[in-house]
């Protein structure tokens, strides 16, 4: 073992240490006043005083130069060169990290006082030569201590830790303790692995080993004859004409068992209780129950789908909301020459929509004012110039807040240039119209299902857009801002998209009734049109429930109206937000924390402002894949981390990974040198200040006895 340093250069100030020695052998001339009466007969004598400089204070020389001393080594950065240890010394310390699984399947049973228990049993092993992190870990890992060998410090954050109502995933906890233990300059490594062995959690294709030489501790949790019925989902409906009845399905699974089980199911709204029935689901399997229709309620309420409770309470019950539906309003703009039937083939599809139901209202292009885009979500411009003028103006300003627009060409949008308001939302003009009567017209051949418009229809759940035949349609040339989202075989665009401010501009080339194409008469149609009004509209619903162990952005994901408009709940600058937990906990959540709230409870967020004086509430359930109970083998999980047998060379390696930073930074040595540093210079002013005082009184007695003898 040797002593080392990070900073050597810093060592040069130690040549400050002839500051001392420079104030204690520099001879002072003597202040002592002599009276005399006249100077007139006297002449100054020179006097050699040089062989009379002496230390007279060895102490306090002592201490400052000690002091400066320290001080130039604590900045040096000193640590302890362990490469000379030998493996007896070195191997007497442990490194472990006690992993602790806080899943929502730790709370089946007493699963949660067992690991408790195991958790404290290896903190009670903890020596003060060892050091220990406690990692909770669920869908994520997190070190809840640094590594320590106190253990009250890991008993508290012990006691803090509840089981989550999150899923379970072992790679985060096991990469975590891997990353600890790879830069432990201890020998001795190990895991301490205390969880019910859930098989969901558990991926073999990629395992995590830990590092050469690290003993893996497994504490198995798990019951042989655990047995467990969740509701693992709700399906809300809405009936009758007016979408104002709901219908909920609920899905209620038994996860485990051999064989069937008949358990109760309870639908409740605002606590109380709706409908009850008893339902078998297999085992192994899954059994949906349908209520009866309910009234919609005029306000967002809580409902809750319950079975009989067992051993594992988080997935007993379903939350989820309900709120009174409003109408995505939607204002179609026409010609006024143009006749009832060129439009009725959109406005019967808009009118059919229930997920969301659209509020439309139609109106010549000519008749409305600046002021008919307030309150709407989107707007159609159905085979109309481009408005210009007021109206224009207004129409720009509506996009660039949020608002949507819908553009649909036909034979009335006109060739000239549109006007410079409508410009920058459409282009320059609409373009000729492309005839493709002869032969058997034009089709769709190139669509972006990438894009969010045609998600929905991509893959197994695919419309067929081949069939549709497009007889004309406009060769509109887009401008450099805008994505083209579908084509016509001969390479026209016939879908774009043009982002301007916080609104949208969809532009559609061939017109929405049955005289440029037949697309209105394949079933294609109706689902095409409400994504294109959706899409326009921005509209994205609230959900009804969300899945604990994610994220929620509340500037961000809640809307401020049911139909999902531009903007949140709380406004564009919300404040402080305060937020209820499930569990009764309040705290506050503001620009801070970037407004985004963990959902790591099951039940209910109630999340309110002080500022705008309402509140939203937010369902939260326990992820599906924890009510499988499943297992794998602990000896699996072992074998996969394992690690290989420490050797002789591997004291030898413990050194060597570590970089003299890193030694330095661990043992921080300079600061218990500074520390020592300014303790010599306290005490050096405390005994200077003593004899100062000292020495002034004996001049005072001095001058005093001097005055007397005169």
């Amino acid at each position: 073992m040797s002593f080392a340093f990070l900073a050597p250069l810093f060592l040069i100030g130690a040549l400050a240490v002839a500051v001392p020695v420079y104030v204690h052998l520099t001879h002072r001339e003597r202040k002592d006043a002599v009276p005399f009466p006249s100077l007139m007969f006297l002449r100054r004598v020179p006097y050699r005083t040089v062989r009379r400089q002496r230390l007279r204070h060895w102490l306090l020389f002592l201490l400052r130069a000690l002091a400066v001393l320290l001080l130039v080594a604590a900045f040096a950065r000193p640590f302890v060169d362990r490469a000379a240890l030998g493996p007896v010394v070195v191997g007497d310390g442990r490194d472990v990290v006690i992993l602790l699984d806080h899943s929502a399947s730790m709370a089946y049973g007493d699963r949660w006082s067992r690991a408790v228990d195991a958790a404290h049993n290896a903190i009670d092993e903890v020596r003060p030569i060892d050091r220990a992190t406690l990692v909770a870990f669920g869908d994520r890992a997190d070190a809840v201590t640094r590594a320590t060998s106190d253990r009250p410090i890991l008993r508290d954050a012990l006691a803090a830790l509840r089981p989550l109502a999150v899923g379970t995933k072992y790679a985060p906890a096991l990469q975590l303790a891997r990353d600890v233990l790879e830069v432990s300059e201890f020998p001795n490594r190990e895991i301490v692995l205390i969880t019910d062995f859930q098989r969901v959690g558990w991926t073999a294709d990629a395992p995590i080993r830990m590092p050469d030489g690290t003993a893996v501790t497994v504490v198995d949790l798990s019951d042989t004859d655990a047995s467990n019925v969740a509701v693992t989902g709700v399906q809300l409906d809405r009936a009758g004409e007016a979408g104002d009845r709901l219908v909920v399905t609920a899905r209620v699974t038994a996860a485990s068992g051999d064989t069937a089980v008949r358990v109760g199911v309870t639908l409740e709204i605002e606590g109380e209780a709706v409908e009850s029935r008893q339902i078998t689901v297999p085992a192994g399997n899954a059994a949906s129950t349908v209520f009866a229709p309910i009234p919609v309620p005029d306000r967002t309420v809580r409902g809750r789908v319950r079975v009989d409770r067992d051993a594992l309470p988080y997935d007993d019950a379903f939350g989820f909301t309900v709120e009174q539906r409003t109408a995505v309003p939607l204002l179609i703009l026409h010609h006024p020459d143009a006749r009832a039937g060129e439009w009725l083939y959109l406005r019967q599809a808009l009118s059919i929509g229930s997920a969301p139901p659209f509020g439309i209202e139609l109106a010549p292009a000519t008749a409305i004012g600046p002021e008919a885009f307030d309150g709407r979500a989107a707007v159609v411009l159905y085979d109309i110039p481009a408005p210009g003028g007021d109206v224009g103006r207004s129409l720009r300003a509506f996009v660039e807040a949020g608002g949507g627009v819908l553009a649909i060409l036909g034979p009335r949008s006109g060739n000239a240039a549109w006007p410079p308001d409508a410009r920058v939302l459409l282009g320059d003009r609409a373009g000729p119209t492309v005839d493709r009567d002869a032969g058997r017209g034009g089709t769709l051949s190139v669509l972006d299902y990438r894009h969010p418009l045609f998600e929905p229809f991509g893959g197994s759940r695919g419309a067929d857009f081949s069939a549709a035949r497009f007889f004309r349609y406009r060769r509109w040339t887009p401008p450099d801002s805008a994505v083209v989202l579908a084509r016509f075989d001969d390479g026209v665009p016939a879908l774009a998209e043009m982002v301007v401010g916080a609104g949208r501009v969809l532009l559609w080339t061939a017109g929405a009734a049955n005289r440029w194409n037949d697309l209105p008469l394949h079933p294609v149609f109706l689902p095409f049109v409400h994504q294109l009004a959706r899409y326009a509209a921005s509209y994205r619903p609230m959900p009804a429930w969300r899945e604990a162990g994610g994220m929620i952005d509340l500037a961000r994901d809640l809307r401020d109206r049911s139909w999902g408009g531009v903007g949140t709940v709380f406004g564009d600058e919300p404040g402080e937000l305060i937020v209820e937990a499930p569990s009764g906990t309040r705290f506050v959540v503001d620009d801070a924390s970037g407004y985004r709230l963990a959902l790591n409870e099951h039940g209910f967020y109630r999340i309110r402002s002080e500022r705008e004086g309402i509140a939203t509430l937010v369902a939260v359930n326990t992820a599906p894949s924890e009510s499988d109970l499943g297992i794998v083998e602990p000896e699996v999980v072992s074998a996969a981390i394992a690690a290989g047998e420490a050797d002789g060379s591997r004291i030898a390696r413990l050194t060597a990974i570590l970089t003299p930073t890193e030694k330095e930074r661990r043992q921080a040595l300079w600061w218990y040198v500074m520390v020592a540093a300014l303790l010599l210079l306290l005490t050096e002013t405390l005994i200077a200040g003593r004899l100062s005082g000292q020495r002034y009184r004996r001049q005072t007695v001095e001058t005093r006895d001097a005055s007397a003898v005169r």
